[in-house]
């Protein structure tokens, strides 16, 4: 008994002696490992943060991209107006040089003088309503903008229309010609809507 005893007592000694020796380099890979943890650790935080600040930049990105779209459709619907509106002036100028003259187109004594004013106005009218398209883009309106300008295109064909008999009636010194013109005219709408 003594034998096993002493054999048990060198093998626990043996076995101690190559545990420890096994321990050390396992305890310098937990100590690794710890360390490599701890750094993915960090790492991960500050990727974490990357992201947030990442996220943070897209969202800004995207509001910039929508102020810079609102921005254009701004610009758009500026241009619109701008155009809209030196649309009517050049209208409204136009049939105050008409109203200058509508006594003496009631007249009808077919002065050369009245039928030069009456193709200017004419003109006018014409060149109003070419400035206008030229300076307006369908593909960029807005739905109100197309209404608007919709309402344009029907105010120039009424004016033309009026504008036409009334001239071709001065020309032709045919008073009811002129009165369906001058009718047609007294009852166009300038509708901004």
């Amino acid at each position: 008994m003594k034998k096993k005893l002493v054999a048990i007592l060198v093998a626990s000694c043996i076995l101690a002696g190559c545990g420890s020796q096994n321990l050390g380099p396992l305890e310098d890979k937990t100590t690794k490992l710890r360390d490599e943890n701890h750094k993915l650790k960090s790492d991960i935080q500050d990727l974490k943060i990357e992201i947030k600040k990442e996220k943070t930049n897209i969202s800004a990105l995207e509001k910039d991209k929508d102020n810079i779209k609102n921005a254009k459709n701004n610009k758009n619907k500026l241009n619109h107006i701008k155009a809209s509106s030196e649309y009517y002036q050049n209208v409204t100028k136009a049939i105050d040089d008409y109203t200058n003259i509508e006594d003496d187109v009631s007249k009808n004594k077919k002065s050369e003088k009245i039928q030069s004013k009456l193709t200017d106005i004419t003109n006018k009218l014409d060149s109003a309503y070419t400035t206008y398209k030229s300076k307006i883009d369908k593909d960029k309106m807005s739905d109100e903008d197309k209404k608007k300008s919709k309402n344009i295109n029907k105010l120039n064909k009424e004016l033309n229309s009026a504008m036409d008999d009334i001239r071709d009636g001065y020309n032709e010194k045919d008073k009811k010609k002129i009165q369906k013109g001058q009718v047609t005219l007294s009852k166009v709408s300038i509708n901004n809507n």
